[in-house]
């Protein structure tokens, strides 16, 4: 009994030992995975730490800035035919005078000038949003070339991953901005359109003026001009 009792505990010590044997295994094991894992944390980065990307704060706050440009109705309330008559772009042109070639005084009516006041108005708005846009242009331009500068050196894939959200929100920025000066560009061209209709639109309006005056001279000479036979006098009849 002494013998077999000692054979069976010979016998669970070999399986004790054969279990710590597993356990060593398994945790050797998981060892192993943890070092994998962290080995891929590094590689991959956490997402949740990069909380201030370099570039993404200026890029939002230019995607949030509004434009310098201003509303046609805006230009065309503001316009002036007096401001326009006085206007000379800076000396570029050459101010309309109040008085003629031979020194007479001209009577201008100043409210037939506001059109070319709206245009003025929309070429110095355009002038302002190219300048506005030009500067706001440079600004992007420069974070973008320092966001690809960071994305060569990113040290993990999240880095990279975030970076290339700030460089594809840079990039929108400047295409907003070129859009901003087309929109500026295509209101002078649509409010000369709009001031090219109105000169044809008056010029026919004038001609029906005419031809309605001449018709109305017309059926004027003509009853002038009928005879009156119920004047005697003027047939040399005498009615008394």
């Amino acid at each position: 009994m002494i013998a077999q009792d000692a054979r069976n505990q010979i016998l669970d010590l070999a399986k004790y030992i054969e279990m710590i044997n597993n356990q060593v295994a398994q945790i050797n094991n998981m060892v192993e995975q943890l070092n994998v894992m962290n080995t891929q944390n590094r590689a991959f980065g956490n997402p949740a730490q990069l909380i201030n990307i370099s570039g993404a704060g200026g890029t939002i706050q230019g995607l949030h800035t509004g434009g310098v440009g201003q509303a046609p109705s805006s230009l065309e309330r503001a316009a002036s035919g007096l401001d326009s008559l006085r206007n000379n772009s800076n000396g570029t042109y050459q101010t309309v005078e109040s008085v003629s070639l031979s020194g007479a005084k001209v009577v201008r009516s100043v409210d037939s000038y506001r059109r070319f006041g709206v245009i003025e108005n929309t070429t110095s708005n355009y002038g302002s949003v190219y300048e506005d846009a030009q500067r706001r242009r440079a600004s992007a331009k420069a974070r973008m070339a320092e966001t690809l500068c960071r994305l060569q050196s990113a040290a993990t894939a999240s880095e990279a991953q975030k970076l290339q959200g700030v460089l594809a929100g840079e990039a929108a920025e400047l295409q907003s901005l070129e859009q901003e000066l087309s929109i500026a560009a295509m209101q002078s061209v649509v409010q000369d359109i709009a001031n090219r209709n109105d000169v044809f639109k008056q010029q026919q309006a004038q001609s029906e003026d005419i031809v309605a005056d001449r018709q109305d001279a017309l059926m004027k000479f003509g009853i002038l001009m009928a005879p009156d036979v119920s004047n005697g006098l003027r047939f040399g009849r005498n009615r008394q």
